[in-house]
Parts: C-alpha cells; structure tokens; sequence
C-alpha cells in the first residue's frame, strides 16, 4: 500500500501578480512558472500543499504560529529571517523603483536625492523592508499592490518601490493606455527569494526542501527583460 502524501497547508501573497490560488490550488500562467514550481515541490516532497492567498502580515504570523508550513513566492529579508526558516533560494528577484514620465527617460537621481521623495509601497513587503532600514524619509503604505499605480498617476505619490512581477504589470497597463503616459523604471535592488517554513516543517524538512527547491529552480520563468542596471 502506498504511502500517504504529506499533507501541508501553505499561503501566498494576496494580489501577487502572477498568482493566483482557487479551490486551494496555484493555477497556472504563461509567465512566472507557479503552478510549475509548486508541483515539482510536492513531487519532490511526496507532498499535497492546500494553498490560500492572504495578506503578507497575516502570512507572517500564521507561519510564525506554525498554522501555515510555508509561504511563496517571499523574498528574503534580515527581520524576515530574524523569525522564520527561509529555505535556499529559488530566484534572484530584482527590486524597481517606477517613475510617471511623459517625455523622454531621464538619468536616474542619486540615491540620496530619491529618499526625499514620496514612496508608495506595499504594507509587509520587502521594498518597505528596504526603504526603512535605507533612510527614505517618506513613504505612503497601501494593503494592496492593486492601490499602487493609481497613487502614482494621480500624483499622490513620486515614485514606487515594487517588485519586479509588479513592475512588468504597470508597464504593461500603462503601455495600454498611451494618453496616460509612460513608466520609467529602475532597479535598485536584487534580492533572494523563495519559501518561507514555519519553525516545525523547517525542524523537520528543512534538509528535504532545500533539496526540492534547487531541483525545481529550472521550473521558474521570467516574464520580460526589463532589468535596466544604472
């Protein structure tokens, strides 16, 4: 008789682009591999995940309270790991900040100049991470990355801090709309990303799903190449 696939309830980012979760399920997509991923993590781990899609906060503290077993896609970040497990990399994800420009791309200001400037961020996300332990000096949080563009074109804000899905996204919106003008983009941050583990899984799994994630790093797709280093 075959043994029973290990059961674990796992959570994703709520309004992540590129993924999307029904009936505790990653659905596939063109562009970023999920659904792709995720299937060679439970092939590798004789694993069935039920997936639900919350909050970056709540995520957190679920997986802190050992409710969740993991969380994905995460990027990594010193107070992130200062509570939870990350398991080995996955992806080496690139950070943007996302300019309103009307006319042609201009040079990028120095980086003392851009932590005068009003940031629109997500609330929990690694680009607020960055932003607050890098001296910006003023930022406006939104719960939800669907809140961002629409800051940026009323001119609540200057700029974005977003991720490198999330940029490709507005890119995209903004490429649909030429009256509305243009995104200039520019990264200022690459970092590791992957699956955050709750402190009993990562107790005893860690090992196992380290060696899953690197098998399963040839599953991941990257959408576009925008990456444009200054």
């Amino acid at each position: 008789m075959a043994d029973t696939p290990l059961q674990l309830q796992g959570g994703v980012v709520q309004s992540f682009p590129g993924i999307s979760v029904v009936n505790g399920k990653i659905q596939p997509e063109p562009l970023y591999g999920h659904a792709e991923v995720i299937s060679c993590i439970e092939s590798a781990l004789d694993a069935s995940i039920v997936w639900q899609s919350l909050p970056t906060d709540r995520l957190l503290k679920l997986t802190r309270e050992n409710q969740l077993d993991l969380i994905y896609p995460m990027g990594y970040t010193e107070e992130r790991n200062r509570s939870l497990q990350a398991s080995v990399w996955l992806t080496k994800d690139d950070d943007y900040f996302v300019f309103k420009t009307t006319t042609e791309p201009a040079a990028m200001p120095e980086h003392e100049h851009l932590k005068s400037k009003l940031v629109g961020v997500k609330r929990g996300s690694p680009q607020l991470d960055y932003l607050q332990n890098n001296g910006y000096q003023h930022v406006h949080q939104v719960y939800d990355y669907q809140q961002l563009l629409p800051l940026l074109n009323m001119d609540r804000v200057e700029m974005l801090a977003v991720p490198q899905p999330l940029a490709e996204q507005l890119q995209l919106e903004m490429q649909a709309d030429p009256m509305s003008g243009s995104l200039q983009l520019y990264n200022y941050f690459t970092r590791d990303a992957g699956f955050y583990l709750s402190p009993v899984f990562a107790s005893t799994r860690l090992e196992q799903m380290n060696q899953a994630v690197i098998a399963c790093r040839q599953h991941t797709k990257s959408a576009t190449g925008i990456k444009q280093k200054s």
